[in-house]
């Protein structure tokens, strides 16, 4: 259900006198014909493109502005340079007006189809770009502000009332924000490279203090970088820091991205460092806002190559596809925590999320603007853009594209049960697998199996068997010594035996995902008798079945999400990286180190506000550091909270978000492994059905988190990354 419109007229606007101009035909092109490589077109659905409306144009353009820029249909060529010469870094063709037109009417199109649920999501493939054009001038190649008319025509025409314009162009989109600047319907997020106004538009209203005003106050946030050289980690930084919370606590309608890619590496204005992979990552984690309703809008992006496999993996990610792997994150950079602390400071009177916010700092952030030049009379118009020798960025992306494994296999999400009858018929007839259908369809159930002896000699756990066995009162412990290492206690050990049932389908999910049959995996506890008191080999199947997954795919990392468990029978390896999640009346029985990590609370229910904010200041930055090759999520889901004594009460809607942020990470390769289930209960079911609709990529409920944090979670979550801080970088703020 992604949609996507194009245009081959959006060829015809080029600069007649100088060839080596920036903003030119072949940027379009060369987007077209990288998403065609990749089939990607194909899967989309085309939605057709029009010319805009003199109405639709005049809610955010003067008359005289339009008029004047058809006018130019029939300049001749120096007429149209003189033209030109007047405003900044603009050129005017005689397909300009026509072209502009359709770039604004096709976004518009777009935004529609998603309103009128047609598409899902989408991606605009348009030029001229427009964040630059405002209401009276032209200025940065911009004529029509494409992004702010379809942002107009729904807050006008649809029932659609608050919107997210999420700007991730190096340059900041002055104009959206002035459009938008009083108007609370529209929250206006702008990362840009900025260096104290040195950096074009060199305007003093593109940092961060400028917040709106009237009742826009607090609808306006400028991200401004200081620095060039900006990586993946800076740019999820923001993410994590900045964008998520206040998108979750704002909770739009509709999701529209000014996408323009000249931050990408390789890019000769941007002169930053962020990888293609990397925009699919930031376009997923806003997919899981505002029920995926997401539409990317093209905007800036000068460097063809890296601007072509941006997009692409960003329309792919609308698509669904796993977010390609980007690599081990490590510690931003001094200058982006600097700036992601005064956002902060700036917005802490108007967002919740920010109010008890661990990098708000109570004195007044220094405000540097070094550039005083004034505008001159008359533009340049000819040689600003001299050929740029792109070889050595050509290499450099070339192996960055070779390296980046594009992992989609055909089927999304396997489930699997407890062996019950050798067949998977039977789950197919149980209770929870007609709720899912019901719900969301027919879901691929995976062949149920036992674990074998020759599995079992892959992961040789003899000390941890050996030990569960232990636990179990087994009567002789040296012949359960001598059983174990003959391995004949498979058989004729029922403790073990009830163990491998959990343990078989497990170890399929990892076989089917690592040869491509699923992406992932959902594990579906059958209903067990088992008091609270008795032990569970859950969590220790997890971590078997990660030991499997590692000697026989060679795996190198592999993160298990541990929820509702005790930590202290854990046996893993370099290998693994176990987060935990416990109440503090567990805390002190806790193993903290560089495998296991530790998160104590002091609540047992965990409220939405402070569920994002754990994970996205926390778990996500340790997970992004750790970068792994596949996840397993296990957890209870009791919905007394009395059943729960060594874990967190979640609602089903936080479990949903929680498998969505992660599964961004190891090209999507995420098995959810439900612990022991005592009943069917509706809570249950629930927190399985958005655990499966964010592994399928489906809308899930939105979070509720205004007016929920307080002063004592600040502590507690400043108190958790302190008893990390030492063994991670992406911690080291």
């Amino acid at each position: 259900m992604t949609g996507v419109v194009y245009d081959n007229n959006f060829i015809a606007h080029k600069c007649l006198w100088d060839e080596n101009y920036s903003e030119n035909p072949q940027r379009y092109t060369s987007v077209l014909d990288r998403c065609n490589s990749l089939g990607l077109i194909d899967r989309c659905i085309k939605i057709s493109s029009r010319q805009a409306t003199k109405e639709e144009l005049l809610s955010k353009h003067t008359v005289e502005h339009i008029d004047l820029l058809e006018s130019t249909e029939h300049y001749n060529d120096e007429k149209l340079e003189k033209l030109s010469s007047r405003y900044d870094s603009v050129y005017v063709h005689n397909s300009t007006y026509r072209q502009s037109l359709l770039a604004a009417g096709s976004s518009i199109e777009l935004v529609k189809a998603v309103v009128d649920g047609r598409i899902q999501n989408g991606m605009a493939f348009v030029r001229p770009p427009g964040h630059h054009a405002m209401e009276s001038e032209y200025s940065g190649y911009c004529f029509i502000n494409n992004v702010a008319i379809a942002t107009q025509y729904l807050l006008d025409k649809t029932a659609i009332q608050k919107i997210l314009i999420v700007d991730w162009d190096i340059h900041h989109g002055q104009a959206t924000q002035q459009m938008f600047y009083e108007d609370p319907r529209v929250l206006y997020f702008s990362i840009h490279r900025y260096e104290h106004g040195q950096f074009w538009p060199n305007l003093r209203e593109s940092d961060f203090d400028h917040v709106g005003n009237g009742s826009g106050t607090g609808f306006n946030v400028n991200v401004p970088l200081n620095d060039t050289g900006m990586k993946n980690e800076d740019y999820m930084a923001i993410i994590h820091y900045l964008l998520i919370p206040l998108a979750t606590e704002f909770s739009p309608d509709l999701i529209i991205v000014s996408s323009g890619y000249d931050s990408a590496i390789g890019d000769p204005k941007g002169e930053m460092l962020v990888t293609p992979a990397c925009y699919a990552h930031i376009t997923q984690k806003l997919m899981s806002l505002s029920c995926g309703r997401v539409v990317a809008i093209l905007e800036g992006g000068y460097y063809l190559k890296s601007l072509a496999e941006s997009a692409a993996l960003t329309l792919r990610a609308l698509l669904g596809d796993p977010c390609p792997v980007i690599g081990s994150l490590e510690q931003p950079c001094k200058s982006v925590m600097e700036t992601i602390s005064n956002v902060i400071y700036a917005h802490r009177h108007y967002w919740d999320c920010f109010k008890y916010n661990i990098f708000y700092k109570e004195n007044l952030p220094k405000i540097h603007y070094n550039f005083f030049d004034e505008k001159p009379v008359i533009y340049q118009t000819r040689n600003m853009y001299p050929k740029i020798d792109t070889t050595d960025f050509d290499i450099i992306l070339n192996n960055i594209i070779t390296e980046t494994k594009l992992f989609n296999p055909k089927i999304r999400v396997g489930l699997i049960s407890k062996v019950i009858d050798h067949s998977n018929s039977n789950f197919k007839n149980s209770d929870i697998y007609q709720y899912l259908k019901s719900k969301i369809g027919n879901l691929h159930v995976l062949k149920e199996r036992q674990l074998t002896v020759e599995e079992f000699n892959i992961v040789d756990s003899f000390e941890y068997v050996k030990e569960i066995l232990n636990k179990q009162k087994y009567i002789d412990e040296e012949k359960c010594a001598i059983k174990i290492m003959k391995k004949e206690f498979i058989e004729d050990n029922p403790v073990f035996n009830t163990f491998s049932f959990s343990l078989g389908p497990l170890l399929q999910i990892i076989d089917s995902i690592f040869e491509n049959e699923i992406k992932s995996g959902i594990f579906v506890s059958s209903i067990s008798n088992l008091s609270k008191n008795d032990v569970s080999c859950t969590l220790n199947a997890s971590i078997i079945g990660a030991n499997y997954a590692i000697k026989k795919y060679y795996l190198k990392r592999i993160l298990i999400i541990e929820l509702n468990e005790n930590v202290t029978q854990i046996y893993s390896n370099d290998q693994i990286l176990v987060i935990s999640m416990h109440s503090l009346s567990n805390s002190l029985k806790a193993i903290n180190g560089n495998n296991h990590i530790n998160i104590s609370l002091s609540k047992k229910i965990l409220n939405e506000a402070e569920f994002t904010t754990m994970v996205q200041h926390l778990i996500l930055p340790i997970a992004y550091e750790y970068n792994p090759e596949l996840i397993i999520v296990s957890s209870k889901f009791y919905s007394n909270i009395n059943n729960n004594i060594n874990g967190i009460q979640m609602t089903p809607i936080m479990c949903g978000y929680l498998i969505q942020w992660l599964s961004t990470l190891a090209n999507g390769r995420l098995i959810l492994y439900e612990q022991e289930a005592h009943n069917n209960s509706i809570h249950r079911n629930k927190c399985l059905l958005q655990c499966s609709k964010a592994l399928l990529g489906e809308p899930i409920s939105q979070l509720c988190v205004a007016n929920l944090l307080n002063f004592e979670f600040k502590d507690i979550l400043l108190n958790n990354i302190k008893n990390h801080r030492n063994n991670w970088k992406s911690l080291q703020f």
